[in-house]
């Protein structure tokens, strides 16, 4: 990410998320801050009704549906395991690179006991902090943690906060890997089994090795990549499946679940009229601290 502005694909996947919530007839993520948490040239964009009928077409579905999928995906498979943590009485909520995500404002009223960390680059947050203002007081439940993770451990960022040792977390990390080395990933991982408590959980989306993807599935890792290029923010990181099981349990960590692209979209998109499906490129991943 180029030093002194926001991200330029959190903008994106806020502006997939708002072209879900606006024009899919069951949206499975429901975003209803998205398009005015993304950028002016977005929301420019989504309002020209000639251009969100092409995107939304059934052609176009069957190509950039592949992206959209993924970005709605993660978030409802995020949410749902989160509440279900809440009701097993995990208080803390960590957002590693939170981006624009806009659960506190969705959320953070309905579930007050929740403490909130959004933890993310200060350039992210601070245009983020800046758009959250025109909605606002944030949250008394909300702090927000600035950090560098090619610089800082997670560890150390959270020891600012208010954040508690002793208590269970569930950490949710999405989007960020893929733009993050390996090596990276890894050591935040360690780093999160090293301080979090017992019975903490962590959700998080990872890419697949490029040599792994086949045909069109190859062709348009292969265009995203380009893209993400062109915004200063290339994809680095991408893993073996079974290589990384191996290393988080190492770590310490249960895999309880990862959801191929092919099993994400029999969950959340099967049968549906519009067509978009998830694309193989990426999984899902649920961890436990043992």
């Amino acid at each position: 990410m180029k030093a002194g502005r926001s991200s330029k694909t959190a903008e994106a996947a806020a502006a997939l998320r708002a072209n879900h919530y606006l024009h899919s007839q069951e949206p499975i993520f429901s975003d209803l801050y998205a398009l005015e948490l993304t950028g002016v040239v977005w929301r420019k964009l989504l309002s020209i009704s000639v251009l969100t009928n092409v995107m939304n077409s059934n052609l176009m579905n069957r190509s950039l549906g592949l992206l959209t999928a993924q970005v709605v995906a993660r978030s409802r498979f995020t949410e749902d395991l989160l509440l279900q943590a809440i009701e097993n009485n995990i208080q803390q909520y960590v957002l590693v690179g939170a981006g624009l995500d806009s659960f506190v404002l969705r959320l953070a009223e309905k579930y007050p006991q929740l403490k909130i960390f959004e933890v993310d680059h200060p350039d992210t947050q601070k245009a983020k902090q800046a758009k959250l203002q025109k909605f606002g007081a944030v949250p008394s439940n909300v702090e927000f943690v600035a950090i560098d993770f090619e610089k800082e451990r997670l560890f150390d960022a959270l020891a600012r906060s208010s954040y508690k040792q002793d208590q269970a977390g569930f950490f949710s990390w999405l989007g960020t890997t893929h733009y993050l080395t390996p090596q990276t990933t890894l050591a935040t991982l360690e780093n999160i089994a090293s301080f979090a408590a017992p019975s903490s959980e962590v959700v998080m989306d990872y890419s697949i090795d490029f040599k792994q993807l086949k045909g069109i599935e190859k062709y348009g890792s292969f265009a995203v990549s380009q893209f993400t290029r062109l915004l200063k923010e290339p994809l680095i990181g991408a893993f073996n499946s079974q290589d990384l099981h191996q290393t988080v349990l190492k770590m310490g960590y249960e895999v309880l679940e990862d959801l191929s692209g092919n099993a994400i979209t029999e969950r959340y998109f099967k049968d549906r009229q519009d067509h978009i499906r998830h694309t193989v490129a990426t999984h899902l991943l649920h961890l436990r601290i043992m």
